[in-house]
């Protein structure tokens, strides 16, 4: 995609947050604990795409679904390793997409897995097992599909 202007910026990524802590918030089964799929997690397959707006609104949507999430405050720190998490991806975009998105899956299943291990005294490995697996649902699995679809529509391609 061709640089964004920052009078585009500012609403994309504000639109990337907005849709991001919606898919979160809606689906809040889906979206917290050890055992999820967070549906809201997809759209980081659009950062090679959308660049520093996705990788700016999704930060900041992790951020606002995390308000309420019921690990409490120590979960607003989430938004650190996902905006890292995010710059590799952005970061990765022209070597290879899927390694990017699985790299994210990689780094947030190390943290939240981190987390959830420390808060609930559960042996890191299985935390982080259950994580990884529903965020490379997400990511990798749902992110890449979002992506290779999104490719195909800016190409013409219906």
């Amino acid at each position: 995609m061709k640089s964004i202007s920052r009078i585009k910026a500012i609403p994309m990524a504000a639109l990337f947050a907005a849709l991001y802590s919606i898919l979160v918030l809606v689906l809040p089964q889906l979206s917290y604990e050890m055992v999820n799929v967070r549906i809201a997690d997809a759209l980081v397959g659009l950062v090679p795409i959308a660049g520093m707006p996705a990788v700016f609104g999704i930060t900041l949507g992790v951020f606002i679904g995390n308000i309420p999430s019921p690990l409490g405050p120590i979960d607003l720190l989430s938004t650190l390793p996902t905006f890292l998490a995010l710059l590799i991806v952005y970061a990765l975009r022209r070597v290879s997409v899927f390694a990017g998105l699985v790299s994210y899956s990689v780094i947030i299943a190390v943290w939240v897995g981190y987390l959830l291990s420390y808060l609930f005294e559960l042996p890191y490995l299985i935390t982080f097992a259950y994580v990884l697996i529903g965020n490379a649902i997400a990511t990798p699995g749902l992110g890449y599909i979002l992506f290779k679809s999104m490719k195909r529509i800016m190409k013409g391609e219906t």
